[in-house]
Order: structure tokens, then C-alpha cells, then sequence
């Protein structure tokens, strides 16, 4: 693990400017605070972004590209059986919460912030296509609305991955830090998505 002072001037701006911005808002944190937390001098913020509004852009795209590239790469080739179909579903998944927990501090900015993560809609247009797809083959339902699965799948490992620290808090489950319960955690969310509840 590097010292802080091996850090990059550049990568210590974007990880405190998505620690602040996360616990203060945009419009609650100064390029003073973000430049003092990254441990640099004040005009650094304006070196490499330009500005505030900079720092947040570059913030968003490197979730953009951290949380999404993956998942869609995933998503590009053609499906050769159910199985290649069920097994993809399962690495989008985990890549997706994975990615979600890394980059937990930039969720919650891109969320505060209601900023717009450039691949976002090419992640959504892409698995829409992919389950498209699998309805041709016949291996999900006909009358499934594929446009609104991607939201589902989201919004669930979003509000999982934002609500974990109240969650360990008040019943001592932790998706951020215990692989077992993040595994049973995927395992079960995955079978709903895809079994559903009905017997």
C-alpha cells in the first residue's frame, strides 16, 4: 500500500474531493477543505480540474468507467446457451456491487449530486439488449419489460451497498467487510432476480 506522499497529487484531490463532497455535498465543501484533506497546496484543484465543478467531473467519470466498463464488457458478446445467459447475470452482479463497493464514497456523491455517469446509458441500453436477446432465445419470459430490469438491479445493490454501515450497525451484517456474507448476500439476491418468489 503507498504512503500518502506516494500518492499523486491528482489521485489525492479525486479521493478527497469524493470523501467530501459524499459527507458535505458539493456545495458544502470548499477547495480549501478538499486541497488541505488531499494534504496540497490551494491552487492544485484549479491545476488539474479548472475548477470545483472540474474536480466533480472528473469524480463522476472515474465512477463512470470504474463501475460500468466491466459490466459492459460482460454484456458484448453473443449468448451461446442458458447457462453463458445465467452465468453472465451472476458476473454482472458481482462486478456491478463489487464495483458499487469500491467506489462506495463516489456512489454516494453521484447520487447527492444527481450527476450523470456517461457510461450509465450505454450500461443500460447494452443489458436491455442482452436480455432482448435471451427473450429471442427463449430463456427469459415474454412478457418481461426489459427496459425496466436494469433500474431494479441498481437500485437494489444501491441501496444495499448505501444503507451496509446502518445495516451492520442494527444487525451485525457487514457487505462491505465479511466476503461470507457478501457471498450469501449476491447468492440469494441473484436467485430472486432471476427465479422470482413463486414456487
Amino acid at each position: 500500500m503507498k504512503k500518502p506522499d506516494e500518492i499523486p497529487t491528482r489521485e489525492r484531490l479525486l479521493t478527497s474531493g469524493a470523501f467530501l463532497f459524499a459527507e458535505k455535498g458539493f456545495n458544502g465543501t470548499s477547495v480549501r477543505k478538499v486541497c488541505e484533506h488531499a494534504n496540497t497546496s490551494l491552487n492544485m484543484v484549479h491545476h488539474y480540474f479548472g475548477s470545483k465543478a472540474g474536480l466533480l467531473d472528473a469524480i463522476v467519470e472515474q465512477f463512470s468507467s470504474g463501475v460500468f466498463l466491466v459490466p459492459i464488457r460482460l454484456l458484448d458478446k453473443p449468448l451461446r446457451s442458458k447457462d453463458d445467459f445465467l452465468s453472465r447475470i451472476e458476473m454482472l452482479f458481482e462486478a456491478t456491487l463489487d464495483a458499487y463497493i469500491e467506489h462506495r464514497s463516489v456512489l454516494l456523491v453521484v447520487i447527492r449530486e444527481q450527476a450523470d455517469p456517461k457510461a450509465l446509458p450505454e450500461f443500460m441500453s447494452r443489458f436491455t439488449q442482452f436480455l432482448n436477446q435471451a427473450k429471442k432465445m427463449g430463456y427469459v419470459r415474454e412478457e418481461l419489460h426489459t427496459d425496466m430490469v436494469m433500474g431494479f438491479l441498481l437500485d437494489r445493490i444501491y441501496s444495499q451497498v448505501q444503507l451496509a454501515p446502518w445495516i451492520k450497525r442494527n444487525y451485525g451484517t457487514d457487505l462491505l467487510g465479511d466476503p461470507e456474507y457478501k457471498k450469501k448476500w449476491c447468492e440469494a439476491n441473484i436467485d430472486v432476480f432471476v427465479n422470482g418468489i413463486l414456487s
